[in-house]
């Protein structure tokens, strides 16, 4: 389960690297494509950050098929605060980080990688998601709630999706 996640993470990093290398942020003095899968995160980083896409890994799911399919429920929270001081563009920039989503979610697929080695290795299989679905935060996603710095004008969505793949077989 953890090569599909690694795997939709890297794939999204990537597309998304390529798409807007200006989407960055700045962790421990390197600077890196600002999406993160809060899970694998240090607790000191615990304070979301406008403008980076925060994954965040739910139920599992188990598909009906002629070979074991597991599915993961996904979401992604992200907010803007504007691009300047005022915030009164918040929500372009927050439209602009709308359609980067929809962009590096397709196409819906990618080769399951095991990254737990390096070089990473072909698992033989590949993962595939259904399409984001965007909605505002609903307030139930433990990122929302934070507090946040006093003064800002943050606006947030939050996209839901499912992501699936074949259990890679033994001894791959």
């Amino acid at each position: 389960m953890q090569a599909a996640k690694d795997s939709f993470y890297v794939a999204l990093r990537e597309r998304l690297s390529a798409l807007n290398p200006g989407r960055t942020m700045v962790m421990d003095g390197v600077t890196i494509p600002a999406i993160v899968v809060r899970e694998n995160m240090e607790p000191r980083f615990n304070e979301a950050q406008p403008g980076v896409f925060y994954v965040d890994w739910g139920e599992v799911l188990i598909a009906e098929s002629t070979r074991p399919m597991l599915g993961i429920e996904c979401g992604i929270w992200y907010a803007s605060e504007g691009s300047g001081g005022t915030g009164v563009d918040r929500g372009r920039v927050l439209a602009e980080m709308d359609a980067e989503l929809l962009q590096i979610c397709d196409p819906p697929h990618a080769e399951m990688m095991d990254y737990s080695q390096s070089p990473s290795a072909d698992l033989g299989s590949g993962i595939f998601w259904t399409a984001p679905e965007l909605g505002n935060d609903p307030g139930e996603t433990p990122i929302a709630k934070q507090e946040w710095s006093a003064g800002t004008a943050r606006i947030a969505h939050y996209a839901q999706l499912k992501v699936y793949f074949f259990l890679p077989k033994a001894g791959a």
